[in-house]
């Protein structure tokens, strides 16, 4: 089984607050390390450095929205007009997405 980084994944994973979490634990169980967990240290680092600054441009509406639809799961058609016309959401999550696919992903590992 491999483990898999899609754009989806680390969204979710960030708006959930996943991410935030796994950097706190990560500052706090720095002695442990190996070339593994160093890469994947980086990695997270950078999906929380990189959405933390798209956030800012972000109204509080707009960032529920997506926190909504990561840990609800609802739709972005229910926001539609509502916190912002279609077009402008449609046109976050095309940004969205091509910021997240600008980050280097780790090598991927096989686990048995």
């Amino acid at each position: 089984m491999t483990n898999t980084w899609t754009n989806r994944a680390i969204i979710k994973r960030y708006f959930s607050g996943m991410i935030g979490l796994e950097c706190e634990l990560i500052a706090e169980d720095l002695e442990r390390s190996n070339k593994y967990r160093y890469e994947n240290t980086v990695f997270v680092q950078e999906i929380k450095r990189v959405l933390d600054e798209f956030c800012k441009q972000l109204t509080p509406e707009l960032k529920d929205m997506y926190v909504s639809k990561s840990k609800e799961n609802r739709q972005f058609i229910e926001f539609y007009t509502v916190v912002a016309p279609a077009g402008y959401i449609m046109s976050l999550n095309k940004e969205l997405n091509q910021i997240v696919s600008q980050i280097e992903r780790p090598r991927e590992r096989l686990y048995a």
